[in-house]
């Protein structure tokens, strides 16, 4: 079984309540789920959130889709995510991990991640998550097998390492990496308000191309720069490196 699993919450400190903020009069969260459900490779969707009060409209969202939902650690994600992947009756053998926060993603960049995965025989893959060459913020997909997320569950013992899913398993596990576009040099997850509106006019520019993907987005961007200068000021992957900064190892 190949196990698709979105993480998502409201606890945002940037951009609180971001993944229930609404792209063309649909939450944010809907517009990704909606746009990835092309995927020919996932059999099975799970969104693990927190048993924070304020991720109770997360749980009401999936009740109303009929999404499996797991709630579980707000710190260790790593765990949270973990227990939601054994969540099912059977274990699944493959792992595509997504944020919520990207909802430009689509079923398309899944699919292509996903092949190259397989095609590489490595423990991980992605097209993304790997400084400096290999970042397509936005639409970033990770693929790694359940053996390697356990291995990082039962092993994990910083700070940083129990905050993020796969920094462990980069670190001791095969990794390959294969940008889906090369010319995507972008900052497209949503993680503050210019990102938001940057996105959102991505969307509104693009209302007329059917379940657009990375290349026209990167075309768009090439033919009007001057949109990315919404959210100029923002930075990939800032809640990694502040984990990094107050880095320590901890206990179980």
């Amino acid at each position: 079984m190949n196990l698709l699993i979105i993480q998502a919450r409201m606890g945002s400190t940037r951009l609180p309540g971001k993944v229930m903020k609404e792209i063309n009069h649909s939450p944010l969260l809907q517009v990704l789920v909606n746009r990835i459900s092309g995927s020919s490779y996932i059999n099975n969707t799970i969104i693990a959130t927190t048993k924070n009060k304020e991720d109770d409209v997360i749980h009401s969202f999936c009740l109303e889709n009929k999404i499996d939902i797991y709630r579980g650690s707000d710190w260790d994600v790593l765990d949270r995510f973990y227990r939601a992947a054994i969540s099912f009756n059977k274990k699944p053998k493959n792992i595509i991990r997504i944020c919520s926060d990207n909802p430009l993603l689509s079923s398309k960049v899944i699919d292509e991640v996903f092949k190259n995965y397989i095609k590489s025989g490595k423990d991980y893959f992605s097209n993304s998550n790997q400084d400096p060459d290999y970042l397509e913020d936005g639409f970033d997909v990770e693929v790694f097998s359940f053996i390697a997320l356990e291995a990082a569950w039962k092993n994990a013992k910083l700070l940083s390492e129990r905050e993020h899913v796969c920094p462990y398993i980069k670190k001791n596990f095969s990794c390959g990496w294969k940008k889906v576009n090369k010319h995507y040099n972008y900052k497209l997850s949503v993680d503050t308000e210019n990102d938001y509106n940057l996105v959102t006019q991505i969307f509104n520019e693009l209302n007329q191309v059917k379940d657009f993907s990375i290349d026209e987005v990167v075309y768009l961007l090439k033919e009007k720069p001057y949109l990315l200068d919404i959210n100029k000021e923002s930075r990939i992957n800032s809640g990694y490196l502040k984990s990094l900064k107050n880095d320590k190892e901890i206990g179980k």
